[in-house]
């Protein structure tokens, strides 16, 4: 497996960092590598959200991981395993994402479909057999963990009206920085928890999300993911763990993909 560094922990500058978001005249980090005096004009977020979204497998792909949530202590606290069944290049995108307790139980899934220009559609279930139930709020917790669905779903992604607003090296690796705006209707769910925007750190070469940190109405810091391994197979780069943070407490899950195989194909990947 080709292991990403893991990124640094730089709390006060991370904080500068946050802070910044909501400030009117936007962060711009800077690239030590670039010659002050004739800094790149930075691509627009649109293009580098695109992208993203292009290099996630062309195939439908079913992925089997596992989520192992901590307190600040680091003591393991709930286990669960979860399938992924994604089609992010299907007209239209789509996923299903059910979660099992220890002994394969299902106990809720979530079922979502992306369109250009439109809210998303998504369904939401409960128990084996599944049965439909309401879904009062997508940042809500999975099973307690620091996970929520649209930290599954990577959602924030189909958000329009981004801006560039910098780039910065991660451990040596060069990545932009975009700051997405929560879209007009998610206003209700920031003030219940919600994300009113969502910063990311794009890997323009391998086209990966390796960070996003969400914050509240506030431009308080309530999650931060980031991206500790991943694995390039057939062409596309698999992110194969990372880690959710929330905060202010600290408390942390991590999700480890087991296996990925093609829908109706030959595996894909097989971590053991």
């Amino acid at each position: 497996m080709l292991c990403l560094n893991e990124f640094p922990r730089r709390p006060f500058g991370m904080i500068l960092l946050l802070g910044a978001l909501f400030q009117p005249a936007g962060f711009a980090a800077v690239d030590d590598t670039a010659d002050s005096d004739n800094v790149p004009a930075y691509p627009p977020a649109a293009e580098l959200l695109d992208s993203v979204k292009a290099s996630l497998p062309a195939a439908p792909v079913l992925v089997k991981a596992h989520l192992q949530s901590r307190n600040a202590g680091g003591e393991v606290e709930r286990s669960f395993s979860a399938e992924m069944r994604l089609d992010w290049n299907g007209r239209p995108p789509s996923a299903k994402y059910t979660i099992f307790d220890a002994f394969g139980g299902a106990l809720e899934g979530l079922n979502i479909v992306w369109r250009d220009g439109v809210p998303r559609d998504f369904r939401y279930f409960r128990g084996e057999p599944p049965v439909a139930a309401k879904l009062e709020n997508l940042y809500g917790a999975i099973q307690e963990t620091d996970i929520g669905w649209m930290d599954l779903s990577l959602s924030y992604l189909w958000w329009r009206g981004g801006q560039t607003v910098g780039a910065e090296k991660i451990k040596g690796r060069y990545c932009y920085i975009v700051d997405l705006r929560a879209p007009a209707g998610e206003a209700a769910a920031a003030q219940a928890g919600g994300y009113a925007g969502v910063r990311i750190w794009i890997d323009p070469q391998i086209r990966i999300l390796l960070q996003a940190a969400a914050y509240d109405s506030e431009g308080q810091l309530v999650k931060l993911r980031e991206v500790k391994s991943f694995k390039k197979i057939r062409g596309v780069w698999i992110i194969q763990n990372l880690d959710v943070q929330s905060f202010p407490i600290r408390h942390k899950t991590t999700l480890r993909v087991k296996e990925a195989s093609a829908e109706g194909g030959g595996e894909a990947s097989r971590k053991k």
